[in-house]
């Protein structure tokens, strides 16, 4: 049997209605971003240092990359300071500061303070200093080598010899003494960063030499790919890895 809604009933579903109507005019106000909200971003894009930022994340992901597959001849030793410097040059691109150079090459232009007499001595270097530059520059793939205070104690879970942090980090720079101005970093991925040694014999033989100054030599294959210009580094990607105990034995290696 049908019933009419009295009177009061009805007042109460339309104060219901309105309610929730209210309710949904005030969600979608809400769901609507006010110009404030977006304040901050905007604010973001505008600042120097977050552009700053993102031109050298665009850079960095520019930057020319290791090939895994380059022959062993390709690599060049590093075995001097002097060898960085020109390396340096080659990867920043900057302009060579042949006053600088001049005082680590020449023992005659470090013992004059004739402007003449230099002049004459950086006239003769010069060509031989950019000829090196553009040398290095065509053999950015190198071979460092390190001594065995890089590698820590064998892990047993992951049977490998772990790479101390602050070699891949950047904290570690290396660098020669007859031109310490000029050094090298080394960055890579996670699978350079320890060496696999599944053999139990091996291992021991590298555990027993691990804390021996001068027992273990690593030589690290790398790519020159770039170069920190207020600190004249040159940034490299890690491409493969040995371990050598002092008389060129291999003991260990890992490569991308």
């Amino acid at each position: 049997m049908k019933q009419d809604l009295s009177p009061l009933a009805l007042a109460a579903c339309a104060a219901l209605s309105l309610s929730l109507l209210s309710g949904c005019g005030k969600k979608d106000e809400a769901g609507t971003p006010k110009p404030a909200d977006t304040a901050p971003s905007l604010a973001s894009a505008r600042d120097p240092e977050a552009l700053k930022k993102a031109a050298e994340a665009q850079r960095v992901a520019g930057l020319p990359q290791a090939n895994p597959a380059t022959p062993a001849e390709a690599y060049k030793l590093i075995d001097s300071g002097n060898q960085l410097m020109y390396l340096y040059y080659a990867v920043s691109a900057m302009p060579a500061d042949m006053g600088q150079i001049a005082e680590v090459l020449s023992q005659d232009y470090r013992a004059t303070q004739d402007q003449f007499k230099r002049q004459d001595i950086l006239k003769v270097l010069e060509p031989r200093v950019k000829a090196e530059i553009a040398a290095a520059g065509e053999r950015r793939y190198v071979i460092w080598e390190a001594d065995n205070n890089l590698i820590d104690h064998y892990d047993f879970e992951r049977k490998r010899f772990p790479v101390r942090d602050g070699f891949w980090k950047g904290g570690t720079r290396f660098y020669y003494n007859d031109n310490s101005r000029y050094q090298i970093s080394f960055s890579g991925a996670e699978k350079l960063q320890s060496l696999p040694v599944a053999d139990e014999a091996m291992a021991r033989e590298i555990e027993d030499k691990v804390n021996k100054y001068g027992a273990l030599t690593l030589r690290i294959y790398a790519f020159a790919q770039d170069a920190d210009l207020n600190e004249k580094v040159v940034k490299s990607q890690v491409v493969k890895m040995e371990l050598l105990d002092k008389k060129g034995k291999l003991l260990a290696s890992t490569a991308l």
